[in-house]
């Protein structure tokens, strides 16, 4: 498997003119609906961020299945995020790269026509889009790197990309050249018990929930740490690589 290369002509294509229609693109934002791993604690709020048409961040706010009209200059390559908030805390993003992910682009970068648009923003590629983001936050430039297949290969390897490799790792490995597509595949799992009373939702919008047993909640984990919110508390859940878990519990706010 090769690893990822950087794209160093994707710069120029991120450029709205003279390559395509110039100005701004008016898009609506569709948010995904919560995922059924989370739907023991009521349904969570989003607050979607993108690059607007004055270069600077922007943010709105929406329910799930929701719509957000945004303005952003047209073909610009940006990260677009909708961060859920569940019982007060912030858990993994959903999201979308613009413009590769809208219609007709099937994940390569197309150059959006005239006339406004719709972009569906999902779970998986709210995974890309953090890895953006992290890049961001580290001072490189995005744009440099094949996001866009990143994307897709996360799609298609993991049920849950979030457990087989953290974004935060990912662009690191982005960001040294050493990354390879076969570190998104599925990791061995062990079984732990977290404590009642529970309902417990995973971070990752894609994990699955656990199952109430006998007072606890059973749920698999690949060795890291993983976190999980409730009602009242979260738990910060630790699994080493003999298979043996150990949590914390964190109040809430």
């Amino acid at each position: 498997m090769k690893p990822f290369l950087p794209l160093l002509a994707l710069s120029l294509a991120s450029c709205s003119s003279p390559f395509g229609f110039p100005g701004l693109h008016r898009l609506v934002l569709i948010l995904p609906e919560a995922p059924a791993s989370w739907s023991g604690l009521g349904e969570p709020s989003f607050e979607v961020e993108w690059i607007g048409a004055e270069g600077r961040r922007e943010a709105a706010r929406g329910g799930p299945g929701g719509r957000v009209e945004a303005r952003l200059p047209r073909g610009l390559s940006q990260a677009i995020v909708a961060r859920p908030r569940l019982a007060g805390r912030e858990l993994s993003p959903a999201g979308a790269l613009y413009p590769s992910r809208l219609a007709g682009g099937e994940g390569r970068f197309v150059l959006p026509g005239p006339g406004p648009g719709e972009l569906a923003l999902d779970w998986a590629g709210g995974y890309a889009a953090e890895v953006w983001r992290q890049l961001e936050d580290w001072g490189l430039e995005p744009r440099r790197f094949d996001l866009a297949r990143l994307a897709g290969e996360a799609a298609s390897r993991a049920a849950d990309p979030w457990a087989a490799l953290a974004p935060r790792e990912a662009a690191r490995r982005l960001a040294a050249g050493r990354f390879r597509a076969d570190a998104l595949r599925e990791r061995a799992a062990f079984p732990a018990s977290l404590p009642g009373p529970g309902p417990w939702a995973p971070e990752s919008p894609l994990a699955a929930p656990p199952r109430a047993e006998a007072g606890a909640w059973a749920v698999e984990l690949p060795e890291g740490s993983w976190r999980f919110v409730g009602r009242e508390a979260e738990l910060i859940v630790s699994m080493d690589a003999a298979g043996l878990a150990a949590w914390v519990r964190i109040p809430g706010p």
